[in-house]
């Protein structure tokens, strides 16, 4: 289905049917990705196939794309960066099942209610964040006069060793 993402959805039953839902995410309502970015350029476009595994686990495959600028660490300058990410969900219903899930899935445990399916996606967007968003070095905006750094000045090497006075000491006894 492709169209608008819808905000609460059954996860289970969506996995029975095997649907998959396709399309865009205005930003405006992810409040916690744009609290944690300058601005996301455009929408937010999302693939989600949610499915049932081999064991008939409810399963989601999601695929989330996007632009977002954020604060250059190195030069404080604005830079957009593509956030491309991937994701595989198993649908559980308490701690013990989520304990037996297979390692490949990320286990979100849902009980009777709907699941908000905004929140999920929000939540793997900012997992795709950089830690250290940063340009490239050759396209970095440094300010007039600087310089940076060529690696370990050669003096550093050469200094002496402050315990050589210790070996002195211990030679003389």
């Amino acid at each position: 289905m492709s169209g608008p993402i819808p905000e609460f959805i059954d996860p289970r039953r969506l996995a029975d049917r095997g649907v998959t839902l396709q399309g865009a995410i205005s930003a405006d309502r992810l409040p916690r990705l744009l609290a944690a970015v300058n601005a996301v350029a455009d929408e937010v476009n999302v693939v989600l196939n949610f499915a049932r595994d081999e064991q008939g686990l409810a399963t989601l495959h999601g695929h989330y794309q996007a632009q977002v600028e954020m604060t250059c660490q190195r030069c404080l300058e604005g830079v957009t960066l593509p956030l491309d990410s991937r994701c595989e969900v198993g649908f559980v219903v308490s701690d013990e099942a989520a304990r037996q899930l297979p390692r490949h899935y990320e286990p979100v445990i849902v009980d009777d209610e709907k699941l908000n399916l905004l929140s999920l996606i929000e939540e793997e967007l900012l997992l795709a964040l950089p830690a250290v968003p940063m340009h490239p070095l050759e396209k970095c905006q440094h300010p007039d006069g600087f310089t940076p750094d060529e690696g370990p000045e050669e003096e550093e090497a050469e200094r002496p060793n402050p315990f050589s006075v210790l070996a002195k000491l211990k030679r003389d006894t």
